[in-house]
């Protein structure tokens, strides 16, 4: 009979225990670059660290995304402040940016696919993807952040 009751308290505890809210590890606070990379085909056109100096910090809310930074391309001696930000959905690793405003006139209104992951505390972005998550090889882009404590 004591058996019967522990096995009955177990099974309500693993109940109970089973019906806490499902947390979605969103990207939720600031992230520091540490690598970025644009390919075009096999052929790595920029890389930071590398041919690419400076620094960037992006910050995600609930529902916004911000970005600020700046940067300079090698061998060239003028910095770029870098800065944008707008909207994004997240449905697992399916990622879509709407940017409302950007350094880059030609970005702003714009919709990016990207695959988001995030391992511990290593941020992966990855653009641009097709409908079915699969990346556009022809010219594509990865960018690292580790999120500042």
């Amino acid at each position: 009979m004591k058996a019967i009751k522990v096995i009955f308290y177990l099974m309500i505890l693993l109940m109970i225990g089973s019906c806490k809210p499902f947390k979605r590890n969103l990207p939720i606070g600031a992230w520091q670059l540490v690598y970025a990379k644009h390919m075009a085909a096999d052929s790595v056109i920029t890389e930071f660290p590398g041919n690419i100096q400076g620094a960037q910090i992006k910050i995600w809310s609930e529902k916004n995304f911000f970005f600020a930074g700046s940067r300079k391309v090698i061998p060239d001696t003028v910095t770029e402040d870098t800065y944008g930000g707008g909207t994004y959905k997240l449905v697992d690793n399916k990622y879509q940016e709407t940017v409302l405003y950007h350094f880059n006139k030609l970005a702003e209104h714009q919709i990016f696919n990207m695959i988001l992951e995030i391992k511990h505390d290593t941020l992966t972005q990855t653009w641009p993807v097709d409908q079915n998550g699969k990346i556009i090889r022809a010219n594509y882009y990865i960018e690292k952040y580790v999120r500042i404590k």
